[in-house]
């Protein structure tokens, strides 16, 4: 997550923009909120989403590769 210094340069989704930058569904997205696995804010009655906090959920699911697999002999 990022302070509110660097936010100047991160940009502000709103749900449908945020599906389409994560490449899932609206319905998806809403799931996320509730178990609280992506950070949002509210404004009014409306769900926003800093691009920095779906970079973060995005690299938070990252699974890196532990070196070349091992070939059968």
């Amino acid at each position: 997550m990022t302070t509110a210094s660097n936010r100047a340069a991160d940009r502000l989704h709103d749900i449908d923009s945020a599906a389409a930058y994560l490449r899932c569904g609206r319905r998806l997205v809403y799931r996320l909120v509730a178990e609280r696995r992506l950070t949002h804010t509210k404004a009014g009655r409306s769900l926003r989403f800093w691009q920095s906090d779906l970079d973060a959920y995005l690299d938070a699911g990252t699974v890196r590769s532990t070196g070349p697999s091992p070939t059968a002999v």
